[in-house]
């Protein structure tokens, strides 16, 4: 690419990412009146994070996510579909979104003059530390931001200093699709909870288990997440296997989709809810 062209590409996307914003702390940066969210995770952040007052709207998701995790914050705040046309109608003066962002709808945030901050998922609880304390610099509540994180933290001290009597050995399993290996947030979740996650094979982020895999790796117990945000259901898990049914019977452990899939403070929560499911299983009936 000649050098002019080079030059004028990296300009466009200084103006689209934010790259180009001169130099401002967070403390100079006067903090937004109308924050708008396009995506799920970056919803239920904000949610927490920012007063209701500034917040424009979040995703049409975000009402069955609050749902699951903190019924009523979301009442009254409209929502949006993630397109260029929201943006232009809502006219934020800033934005929260994942990476996967639609080009247009990025140019019309630049053509209302918002600013689009990038919040990468997480897959630990460190990064979950740094994306609260990315959406709190930038929405201009760092304090609350702090908060949550003292508070999550509070909650995985809790879990290892009082570590299990026996770490049980589980996996996310719900019928021979993915499951989530080492470095992902539900491996992270797992660990906290004191078990072993046997998916978590080093060199991969997820594995595949068909049922005879699971029947020869035999875990404790089997982890499985909603098809619907925070409602778990055994109508919609594929694990029906009658050998499954027979050898986990009372061994099938629910988990909150969103907790998971997000990260957030309330991870830490999933990992301490999964912590009493485990303590609280039956023991395990001898295979015949």
């Amino acid at each position: 690419m000649k050098r002019p062209l080079r030059s004028a590409a990296l300009g466009l996307a200084a103006a689209i990412f934010g790259a180009g914003e001169p130099a401002a702390t967070a403390a100079e940066r006067p903090a937004p009146r109308r924050i708008m969210s396009l995506n799920l995770c970056t919803d239920l952040l904000l949610l927490q994070i920012a007063p209701k007052a500034r917040i424009a709207s979040v995703t049409f998701l975000a009402r069955d996510g609050a749902r699951a995790l903190f019924p009523g914050l979301e009442a009254g705040i409209p929502v949006n579909h993630g397109s260029a046309e929201d943006v232009v109608q809502v006219k934020p003066d800033l934005i929260l979104d994942s990476g996967l962002g639609a080009p247009l709808t990025r140019s019309m945030a630049r053509r209302v003059g918002a600013r689009v901050v990038e919040v990468k998922n997480a897959e630990s609880f460190e990064d979950i530390r740094q994306i609260v304390r990315q959406v709190g610099e930038a929405v201009g509540e760092p304090a609350r931001a702090t908060a949550l994180i003292r508070r999550m933290d509070a909650t995985l001290a809790t879990l290892a200093a009082h570590p299990p009597k026996r770490r049980l050995r589980v996996v996310a399993w719900s019928g021979g699709s993915a499951v989530p290996g080492k470095g992902s947030l539900t491996d992270a979740i797992i660990t906290a909870a004191g078990a072993v996650n046997i998916a978590a094979q080093p060199g991969a982020g997820e594995s595949t288990f068909g049922v005879e895999q699971l029947l020869a790796a035999s875990p404790d117990a089997l982890l499985f997440g909603g098809a619907t945000l925070g409602q778990p259901s055994l109508l919609n898990d594929e694990g029906q296997h009658r050998v499954v049914r027979r050898l986990y019977a009372g061994r099938r452990i629910a988990y909150n989709d969103v907790a998971h899939t997000c990260g957030l403070p309330q991870s830490a929560d999933s990992a301490r809810d999964l912590r009493r499911a485990l303590e609280a299983l039956p023991a395990r009936r001898p295979v015949h």
